[in-house]
């Protein structure tokens, strides 16, 4: 099963896990990111997001990311992993489920999709519950859109300063960060 953690003073959470689960989740991430190859969107910013991440599995199922042993029972257990910054974590988690229900997905996928949300909200929170709520609140509402392309088309962020993050921000420095154009028409 698939654990996470925060690390470097909060600015990130690590995730591990055993190679099956993974390459579990990496399958549930490329059948979500299918959509925005089939719209022919790969030049967007949640392709960026959604790629980036399915990279940072694959290094990670790989073995070429972190490697950790842990005891477990008294057996030595090899977990692999991967670190992200904990507002891009957020981002993909809620962008995969949104965009998930544009796919057609399966049990396992959406215990995938769960289970990611669950590792996000419990790391996340630990140093601010409500912090947590008003940031995935606010997301929810920016990705409310009618028009699935429209809204992979004009969905905005600046990855690098997901990136960069070195500490909890707040709704304000999110905003800073993630913009959906309302201009345009959807």
């Amino acid at each position: 099963m698939l654990t996470g953690c925060l690390f470097n003073n909060g600015a990130g959470v690590k995730i591990l896990g055993d190679t099956s689960d993974l390459i579990s989740l990496h399958r549930t991430v490329h059948k979500v990111t299918m959509l925005i190859v089939d719209y022919e969107l790969e030049d967007t910013e949640v392709s960026t997001l959604l790629v980036d991440f399915l990279e940072c599995l694959e290094k990670a199922y790989t073995g070429v990311a972190l490697r950790e042993e842990k005891i477990i029972h008294k057996n030595r257990v090899v977990c692999y992993g991967l670190e992200i910054s904990w507002i891009e974590l957020l981002m993909v988690s809620n962008l995969l489920r949104y965009l998930a229900d544009y796919v057609v997905t399966d049990e396992l996928d959406e215990i995938n999709m769960r289970l990611l949300e669950y590792i996000t909200r419990k790391t996340i929170a630990t140093v601010s519950e409500e912090e947590y709520q008003i940031i995935s609140n606010y997301l929810g509402k920016r990705f409310s859109y009618v028009n699935i392309k429209q809204f992979i088309k004009s969905f905005s962020c600046n990855v690098q300063n997901l990136r960069k993050r070195s500490v909890y921000g707040n709704l304000n420095c999110l905003m800073a960060i993630v913009d959906i154009k309302h201009d345009e028409k959807h």
